[in-house]
């Protein structure tokens, strides 16, 4: 199934243990903290309908969110409904990207969620699913 959202798009699958997100679109600095939270929270209405905690994510975007906006998107998980129970694995396969998104990571893991950063898929789903 594909969702459109702002100038990018979100595919799910569901499998028996975890659902998978894979999401495409550039990120654009004038709308980005908006459409982040957005597409979380549309993830996250997916997580709860499909009634799946472990989450695989797969990042396919152009860009990289600002520092601002990666510390809203951990303060606000919360808020949007993301608790402790969920799983993240979030695959990051460029370079530049990942290491920038290992603020998230380490800013996820100390206000206490279970996420993980990767730069391949299978690692990620066998972190997921251990």
């Amino acid at each position: 199934m594909v969702v459109r959202l702002m100038p990018n798009r979100i595919e799910h699958t569901v499998h028996p243990e975890y659902i998978e997100i894979t999401m495409y679109g550039t990120i654009l600095p004038s709308v980005e903290k908006a459409e982040s939270l957005q597409r979380w929270s549309k993830i996250l209405d997916l997580c709860r309908k499909e009634k799946r905690k472990k989450v695989l994510a797969i990042s396919h975007f152009e860009g990289v969110y600002q520092i601002d906006t990666s510390f809203n998107l951990v303060e606000n998980a919360g808020k949007l409904g993301w608790d402790r129970s969920y799983k993240l694995a979030l695959v990051v396969e460029d370079e530049d990207r990942y290491l920038r998104f290992m603020f998230i990571e380490s800013a996820m893991i100390q206000y206490g969620y279970e996420m993980k950063l990767f730069d391949k898929k299978r690692t990620a789903k066998k972190w997921l699913l251990a």
